[in-house]
């Protein structure tokens, strides 16, 4: 599709829908930003969808949408890791190990 006719057509819906026009560039940078935050796209799908030659590339361009994903991973592992000491210990300290006998 031609540049000038996509522009064209968002000119006309915005006008219908009453609302700023926005650029094609802005379409696409909502649409990643959609499926990173809502279903949390993987950065593969996300290159593939996009067009781009590499996931270094998409990377480049949408990698700050991806900050608030550290803390669901941080949320989701609070409290999985158990961790069990042993009743009695199986080390005999008996002072300075570094002293010479």
């Amino acid at each position: 599709m031609i540049k000038s006719t996509l522009a064209r057509i968002i000119q006309c819906y915005a006008k219908l829908a009453n609302v700023h026009r926005i650029q094609a560039k802005g379409l696409r940078l909502s649409h990643a930003s959609y499926l990173i935050n809502e279903f949390n796209v993987s950065v593969l799908i996300l290159s593939k969808r996009m067009g781009h030659s590499s996931p270094e590339i998409t990377l480049k361009h949408y990698s700050h949408m991806w900050s608030g994903v550290d803390e669901l991973i941080t949320e989701e592992m609070t409290g999985n890791i158990k961790i069990r000491t042993a009743e009695k210990s199986g080390v005999s300290f008996n002072g300075n190990q570094a002293v010479k006998k």
